[in-house]
């Protein structure tokens, strides 16, 4: 039946919705001029007013060759390597060699400024991506989603919304090898977040987030926390249909976390410390592997950054921290829990790093670093080999020369130490790297 609108008993809410469009068109005639409403759709990329503040969109990147040699089954791409990274020395022998294109990165960077009542506003956002994906089909390698972000700032508050690197204990070493230490005392990773940033002075800056893994991808890990499949069509106890793994995870809070932190000014230029505080609480739910459920975890980390500038070419930097079921979040992914009690693992984490400029051509790093789980954390342990470490490090040099322009090469020497939970697994390998990269 079609309905015709009629004036008679809803006439005045008709005349209420012409006057309100009819009072609209000026409005709309005199912004016009500086800026017109685009259609707002949940495809849309258009801005709804085009024209506030001045800005800008460049896209910039890196492309990359990695030439890689291992000895002892530490090559990234190898595998049969524990994490699909440079990250552990295993208890195969086997040397191996590979050329590397898949860390080159592409980016694009959007920025708007402007002025309103006197305070300065800026809009900053970024999507990244790189060619590190899971899936090789043939040599075509997919784009991986680096970073996806938009940061706010009116005067000295910004607010992040979306994937970036992870603000807390967010010192990086200089590193060549794409790990960037993780397994040896850096926690790291980039993750969907919300982070409010403020100045609160010229020197000091402090930070509130939440942060999580993308769940939607965790079924992809051996240790996955299920919950019990309930319900019409969840089919016999302990059974899980595809389409829930993913999402079917008990780890509903995000971590919540803080830093603060004090950049030097003056006599103390490059200086930085800070402190940084982490913290997440859930109920351990069953796992594909059958590791005991129904604990509580509380995840936590405390942690300090610190860099000091011992001369104008020369400078120190390191991390400590000291956390608990510390998993994916931080670049540990399987670490975080017994595979044999499904107890939380505590560990003592670390590395500390010197960096000589010698010239605007050569710069010389060497570092080292720890991840060093408690032991009596991982008694009764049924991990099978290369899976959870007692102790795992790296002894790292590295040489950077400049060529031209933008153009770089370095040359890398990792060594890596590393004593699993399985009873007298230690192992030692190297992995030698020589890169070349372009910065556009």
């Amino acid at each position: 039946m079609r309905i015709q609108p009629s004036l008679k008993g809803g006439g005045s809410l008709w005349l209420l919705i012409v006057a309100f469009v009819m009072a609209t068109i000026p409005v709309y005639a005199e912004e016009g001029k500086e800026s017109a409403p685009a259609v707002i759709c949940a495809g849309c990329i258009s801005p709804a007013f085009t024209s506030q503040g001045k800005g800008s969109i460049t896209p910039y990147g890196r492309i990359e060759l990695d030439v890689i040699y291992s000895s002892r089954n530490t090559n990234p791409l190898d595998p049969g390597q524990f994490s699909g990274y440079a990250t552990a020395a295993g208890k195969s022998n086997n040397s191996s060699s590979t050329f590397n294109p898949r860390y080159s990165v592409f980016g694009v960077r959007a920025e708007r400024y402007g002025e309103i009542a006197g305070k300065k506003h800026s809009l900053t956002g970024v999507v990244e991506v790189d060619f590190y994906g899971q899936t090789d089909n043939a040599g075509n390698l997919p784009p991986r989603l680096r970073l996806a972000n938009v940061r706010y700032a009116v005067g000295a508050t910004s607010i992040t919304i979306g994937q970036d690197w992870t603000p807390v204990m967010g010192l990086l070493t200089n590193a060549i090898d794409f790990s960037i230490m993780g397994y040896n005392g850096n926690l790291w990773q980039r993750l969907p977040q919300i982070t409010l940033r403020h100045n609160f002075t010229d020197n000091v800056e402090g930070l509130l987030t939440a942060l999580r893994f993308e769940r939607g991808l965790s079924a992809i890990q051996p240790q996955t926390q299920r919950r019990p499949a309930t319900g019409a069509g969840a089919g016999a106890p302990g059974t899980f249909a595809s389409s829930e793994n993913s999402f079917n995870d008990p780890v509903q809070h995000p971590y919540y976390g803080a830093r603060m932190a004090y950049n030097g000014t003056g006599s103390l230029q490059g200086m930085m410390v800070a402190v940084n505080a982490a913290y997440r609480y859930y109920r351990s739910a069953p796992t594909a592997g059958g590791i005991p459920s129904g604990r509580d975890i509380n995840s936590y980390l405390v942690g300090a950054e610190l860099v000091v500038p011992i001369t104008k070419q020369l400078k120190v930097a390191s991390e400590l921290a000291y956390g608990q079921a510390l998993g994916v979040e931080w670049f540990r992914y399987g670490q975080e829990r017994n595979l044999g009690t499904g107890k939380p693992i505590r560990t003592f984490v670390g590395w500390i790093e010197l960096n000589y400029a010698y010239s605007k051509d050569y710069t010389f790093i060497a570092g080292y670093g720890w991840d060093n789980p408690l032991n009596s954390d991982l008694r009764l342990n049924t991990a099978g080999p290369d899976t959870q470490y007692l102790l795992n490090h790296r002894t790292y040099l590295t040489a950077i020369r400049h060529l031209w322009g933008d153009f770089y090469t370095g040359l890398e020497w990792n060594h890596l130490m590393t004593e699993w939970s399985t009873v007298g697994d230690k192992f030692n390998g190297d992995n030698y790297m020589m890169s070349f990269w372009y910065n556009f």
